[in-house]
């Protein structure tokens, strides 16, 4: 496969199911995954799977699909956000939830999510994620191209972005779009990072 002949489009609408299966296949092995749903065999990619579904549904905001020859191999979404009025001194989730009492995997993704949203920063941003490459096309450049048209998104509107990730080679991919990590924190034994970008 050559770089050359993928094409890089916007999401369509009725692309929803085929978008959440790359996603799920790519994303299954992810160690948070793993850690929240107890393994990652096809019952878990299909959980996995019926999750990025209900959000590219409900919430699909900005999504690129890579393509090579019509056939859909690698997903980018983001969203923009903006500053929401909250307490800021509540304790996180992480400190009110013991976490080894949480066994359904319904609860430990909400706990999951909402240590992440705690992470959130205030200001307007625009937030990167879920991304997935199907695992036969990866280490070809897909990737890296999702990430290009991404940038140039969202440089010509001036704005900053953020993302979380739990592979710290993912971490190393993301510091060559100008992404730092401004922030760590453990979930469910698994290490999280959370990084930014600044307006460009």
């Amino acid at each position: 496969m050559g770089i050359n002949e993928m094409d890089l489009v916007l999401f369509a609408t009725g692309e929803e199911r085929q978008a959440a299966n790359i996603l799920s296949i790519a994303m299954v092995s992810n160690p948070i995954h793993i850690a929240v749903m107890g393994g990652q065999g096809e019952k878990e990619q299909q959980r996995l799977e019926h999750w990025f579904l209900e959000m590219l549904s409900e919430r699909p905001r900005e999504v690129f699909v890579a393509k090579y020859k019509g056939a859909m191999v690698g997903v980018l979404r983001s969203q923009a956000c903006y500053e929401e009025a909250g307490p800021q001194d509540q304790e996180t989730s992480k400190s009110d939830v013991d976490e080894s009492a949480l066994t359904d995997p319904d609860a430990r993704l909400a706990h999951w999510l909402a240590v992440w949203d705690e992470h959130d920063p205030p200001e307007p941003h625009r937030h990167l994620g879920p991304v997935g490459v199907d695992p036969r096309y990866q280490q070809q450049g897909i990737g890296s191209s999702l990430m290009v048209q991404f940038c140039a998104s969202v440089d010509a509107n001036s704005e900053p972005a953020y993302l979380e990730t739990d592979r710290v080679e993912n971490v190393r991919f993301y510091e060559k779009f100008s992404f730092n990590v401004i922030g760590e924190t453990d979930i469910f034994g698994v290490r999280n990072f959370f990084m930014w970008r600044p307006e460009q």
